[in-house]
């Protein structure tokens, strides 16, 4: 039987450029794999991750993606002028992000944080740690200032292709083991059920395809890397700062 990441990735096969079967199965499957079996994911998926640490991981969380709507609107702008469908598809998605926090924010007020101030109040008023902090920057760092195709390497592929395999069993875990509602895991519904995320990867590898030239080797170097240090971000950093 497939593992979990392998299951959630195998989608990625209809994006034939050797340099992103490589991006594929040698950064995005193995970085999934990593997330899904770490050692906090599968403390909270037994329900033996403490509570407390618990929702600021999930507050964390909730600060990153606070900006997550800007961010998919700044590529769509930043979309080639005659490129209509991507720049469609991206204006939709940012449209439909814009919820997201909300939805987070509901659980983080489930776990007994306060994930109403996260979304409404200032960046700079939340007590993020320096991991947290990096990694909302350098996504934004992708998104603002490095060139339109790495911002949709790093977003659209190094988030977006992954998180599935890591948070597939969060929402068990909350309804079973953290007293949660239906109600307020609508933000685990909203990303990862229907293949949602999963699609959205998958749109991300086709753009890659289609605008990467096959003999831009510079250019596919960096999309890598892009997506590899957002990707490692998501499903490992992220996590590795609990573990003590």
């Amino acid at each position: 039987m497939a593992s979990t990441a392998e299951s959630v990735t195998g989608y990625m096969t209809d994006v034939q450029s050797p340099w992103l079967n490589e991006l594929v199965e040698d950064v995005l499957k193995p970085l999934g794999e990593k997330g899904a079996n770490h050692p906090v994911v599968k403390a909270i998926e037994a329900g033996e991750f403490p509570r407390d640490k618990l929702c600021k991981l999930m507050s964390d969380l909730c600060w990153v993606i606070t900006g997550f709507p800007e961010y998919v609107a700044a590529l769509a702008a930043r979309t080639p002028k005659n490129e209509e469908r991507i720049k469609s598809a991206l204006l939709e998605n940012a449209f439909v992000e814009r919820e997201h926090p909300g939805f987070l924010a509901i659980m983080v007020d489930a776990l007994g944080g306060d994930g109403e101030r996260i979304v409404t109040g200032t960046d700079w008023g939340y007590e993020f740690g320096e991991t947290t902090h990096s990694l909302r920057m350098i996504i934004e760092a992708y998104v603002y200032h490095r060139p339109w195709i790495e911002g949709i390497a790093a977003t659209a592929v190094g988030v977006e292709s992954v998180t599935p395999a890591v948070f597939n069993g969060f929402r068990d875990a909350m309804l079973t083991h953290y007293g949660l509602t239906e109600d307020q895991v609508i933000w685990l519904d909203a990303h990862f059920s229907g293949g949602v995320e999963e699609e959205h990867g998958n749109e991300g590898l086709r753009i890659l395809d289609r605008f990467v030239d096959k003999d831009d080797i510079e250019t596919q170097r960096a999309c890598i890397a892009g997506a590899k240090l957002v990707c490692k971000g998501i499903s490992v950093n992220l996590f590795d700062q609990f573990l003590n």
